[in-house]
């Protein structure tokens, strides 16, 4: 009997590498990820700009760099990948609670839930507006089972990629709509490659060898001579495709937080109560964090009126705790914030984010030797106390990036004490000191011209122009020569080449000439910081 039909809806996502990128690099040229094989750098994700020039996934690098030479190109990273598919997964949830990432994609099963928006094209619709507003580009596929949704979103073409579930209707109803989805979904397969049914490569290969190209050529081909030859597996995704066999997705949830509850038979008003009420919260989550060996980052404090209304409030840490003091002092004056107008009747307390709490890290590098372990946590408290009274996402902290250009240096972060130790490690790390020029304190955020004269045009500057006012240098060092990271900046970006200036009244600048002479490039000069 033929496993029952479902209503999947597969999203795939071939530039979401691409996507990531252009997200936190803001890269306007074509964008290539690279993933070494044997030694040899090949493409393993591209952008359409690069796909438009020729460029195709699987390509030498070498050659996709002779096809488009302004190519920038980044490491391939699967792992965020997944990261990225994960999150994507759980987003749709807004449109179904059955999602799972898959390889290149998210599958979703919205039997049933197509009513809540007005329709499946109205359901699409939105979905494709709001994955194309965030930069996606999605390409979206429907079908009675997952084996020919993922099919018809990676061969199919735009106008065979969408079928409709046949309804929940009476018996012979119900088998006339699946005998037409039937015949419907081998008349959407059959002109699809063979590579469509998910076998291994060398199965493939093998049936292009023998002449069976595409899905139709093996549909009404006897079943013994194709299962003596090209194994069981070929007809086993062939019934999957076509529903003979179910082929089942895992759904993910989403993590359930730890929570604690607090019932009145009567309700609560005053303040002394709501006080009590907030303490003994925050002891029983400590002691539910405790038994179960867990450290949350995030606390929500709910109650409920007599009303029926919800009302919540979060606090955030700096890193994951389950102190009990530590709650207390965030939640000391949430009792003066909350209003009980005719009374509490419920409350209860949730732990999101939790994680198991792993051990404190050791001291500093420059704070070894006079440095008490205890003194992190004032710290920490600080930080907190901070995010609690500004808000969240108000205060920041500066974490380092890999890379030489000044302005790509760092980046602002959300504080995370977790990660402080291991980042000041590389903000202090001896090798970095010895083969790093001083950096100023203060960088600005644009580098501003400046009108510069020089002995020479490889010398540092003697007097400059900078709004205005014109700066006479007595002492000079450098130059520190910065040049652009050629496999990801455009074909016209230049090197730098840095000084460090005191003019006579002792203010320190930290100025650059970007082109080189001696290449035969017009010198431009700019400002970038301020040493103290």
């Amino acid at each position: 009997m033929p496993a029952p039909y479902r209503h999947i809806l597969y999203l795939r996502f071939p530039y979401l590498s691409a996507s990531r990128i252009r997200r936190h690099y803001d890269a306007d040229s074509p964008l290539a990820m690279i993933q070494q094989s044997r030694g040899i750098d090949m493409v393993a994700a591209l952008c359409p700009r690069a796909m438009a020039q020729g460029i195709a996934v699987g390509m030498r690098l070498a050659d996709a760099r002779a096809l488009c030479p302004n190519l920038a190109t980044y490491d391939f990273d699967p792992a965020a990948d997944q990261a990225d598919l994960y999150h994507l997964a759980l987003w749709a949830q807004r449109y179904s609670p059955l999602t799972a990432p898959d390889n290149d994609g998210v599958v979703l099963d919205i039997a049933g839930a197509e009513h809540l928006f007005g329709g499946v094209r109205s359901l699409l619709a939105d979905c494709a507006r709001r994955l194309c507003h965030s930069g996606l580009k999605p390409v979206m596929a429907t079908a009675p089972n997952y084996a020919a949704a993922w099919a018809l979103a990676h061969y199919g073409r735009p106008r065979q990629r969408f079928m409709a579930a046949p309804k929940e209707e009476g018996d012979a109803a119900m088998m006339v709509a699946c005998l037409t989805s039937r015949a419907r979904l081998r008349h959407h397969l059959a002109p699809l490659p063979v590579a469509a049914l998910r076998l291994e490569p060398a199965v493939t290969a093998q049936m292009y060898r023998a002449g069976l190209r595409v899905i139709g050529d093996i549909i009404g081909l006897a079943r013994a001579p194709l299962t003596a030859r090209f194994g069981a597996g070929l007809l086993q995704r062939l019934d999957q495709a076509l529903g003979d066999c179910d082929d089942s997705f895992s759904p993910i949830s989403r993590p359930q937080p730890l929570c604690v509850y607090r019932h009145f038979a009567e309700p609560i008003a005053a303040a002394e109560d709501i006080g009590l009420m907030i303490c003994h919260l925050a002891k029983d989550m400590a002691a539910l964090l405790q038994q179960a060996r867990l450290a949350t980052r995030r606390l929500r404090l709910c109650w409920q009126y007599v009303d029926g209304m919800v009302f919540a409030k979060d606090i955030h840490l700096s890193r994951p705790s389950r102190d009990l003091a530590l709650f207390k002092r965030l939640l000391a004056n949430m009792d003066e914030s909350i209003r009980p107008e005719f009374g509490i009747e419920n409350s209860w307390m949730q732990a999101y984010d939790c994680s198991p709490l792993a051990p404190l890290d050791d001291a500093l590098p420059h704070l070894a030797g006079h440095w008490d372990r205890a003194d992190e946590d004032p710290y920490a408290g600080l930080v907190d106390r901070l995010v609690s009274r500004l808000g969240y996402g108000a205060v920041v902290r500066l974490a380092p990036r890999d890379s030489w250009q000044p302005e790509a240096a760092q980046s602002l972060e959300l504080p995370d004490l977790s990660r402080l130790c291991c980042d000041n490690r590389r903000w202090l790390s001896t090798s970095s000191c010895q083969t790093a020029s001083p950096r100023p304190i203060r960088l600005l955020a644009h580098p501003q011209p400046v009108n510069a004269t020089a002995l020479l045009p490889d010398h540092p500057p003697v007097r400059f122009v900078w709004r205005r006012k014109i700066y006479n240098i007595i002492h000079a060092t450098g130059p520190e020569r910065i040049g652009p990271v050629w496999w990801r900046a455009p074909k016209d970006s230049l090197t730098r080449d840095y000084f460090r200036l005191r003019d006579d009244h002792g203010a320190g600048f930290w100025v650059y000439r970007e082109g080189l002479p001696e290449r035969g490039e017009r010198p431009v000069w700019y400002i970038h910081g301020f040493f103290a």
